[in-house]
């Protein structure tokens, strides 16, 4: 995750919190979880995924240096620095693989939410490369 993302975080994407994230020191977050502990840590570099955060029986929630898979909207915070934050439109591109001058253009032109769903929507670059070539697209 860490070559993913961006070091200059802009205060909009700072997570307040909601009710799946038990509590957050700064360093380690307690996030809820239906298991049997009924909650999970989770340090630098994990990601959370906060959605439905009254749920009972969501497991899953913390992603050890990873992201979970990119949804069509924000939801999915990082812990880096000190602070809990949104995952940014770039580095959900980065995520799937589609390189930062492509994200630079699509970005002039399209509002924040619709990159998003473009990222959530869209299919890894690798993976459709692989697919092509099981395929034999390319012969």
């Amino acid at each position: 995750m860490s070559d993913i993302l961006e070091d200059e975080i802009q205060p909009e994407y700072l997570f307040e919190g909601n009710e799946c994230v038990l509590s957050f020191d700064g360093k380690t977050a307690v996030v809820r979880e239906a298991t049997i502990a009924g909650s999970k840590l989770a340090f630098e570099g994990d990601v959370i995924n906060v959605s439905n955060p009254k749920s009972k029986s969501r497991r899953g929630r913390v992603s050890t240096n990873a992201a979970n898979t990119l949804l069509t909207s924000k939801e999915q915070v990082v812990i880096q620095g000190g602070c809990m934050r949104w995952l940014t439109e770039r580095e959900s591109w980065r995520l799937q693989g589609i390189p930062d001058e492509y994200f630079d253009r699509a970005k002039e032109v399209t509002s924040s939410s619709q990159l998003y769903k473009q990222a959530g929507n869209g299919l890894t670059v690798d993976i459709a490369r692989f697919i092509g070539e099981r395929m034999k697209i390319n012969e």
